[in-house]
């Protein structure tokens, strides 16, 4: 399997996050699970200086989230949170597109408007096809 870098950080963010507001008893089976995705990761996609050129771009022609903030009966998520999530998507994003994989995703929103930005943008990504999107309901059936 392969993951970029960015995916990796951002799933490390979200086991510090629930470390940190989860009750105590529940630390070490977070741990736990923190550890099993640590172990499964196959090859870790860096980001280079071609990934951080075309996030660059998705940035400037993208630079608010299209989706509102998460709220939960737990938390509700603040504007710089979202604001993290949505330039994480970016990298991740042209990870993929610099790649030339498949972006595998359970964020259709979020993701179908940089495929869409790329799509009507191709002046500002001339040499990379499309971003090849796909959903992780689709691989489920």
């Amino acid at each position: 399997m392969h993951v970029s870098a960015i995916t990796v950080m951002e799933r490390m963010r979200g086991f510090a996050l629930l470390l940190k507001r989860d009750a105590p008893e529940r630390r070490a089976n977070i741990e736990l699970t923190r550890q099993n995705y640590l172990d499964s990761l196959g090859v870790v996609i860096p980001v280079d200086a071609s990934v951080a050129l075309y996030a660059a771009e998705l940035a400037a022609l993208l630079p608010q989230p299209p989706t509102p903030l998460k709220r939960s009966h737990r938390i509700a998520e603040v504007r710089q949170e979202r604001l993290f999530r949505w330039r994480c998507d970016i990298l991740i994003a042209a990870t993929a597109l610099v790649a030339d994989m498949p972006l595998v995703h359970h964020n259709p929103r979020d993701f179908e408007t940089i495929r869409m930005a790329i799509e009507t943008s191709p002046e500002r990504f001339p040499t990379l096809g499309p971003l090849n999107l796909v959903s992780v309901l689709r691989l489920a059936v």
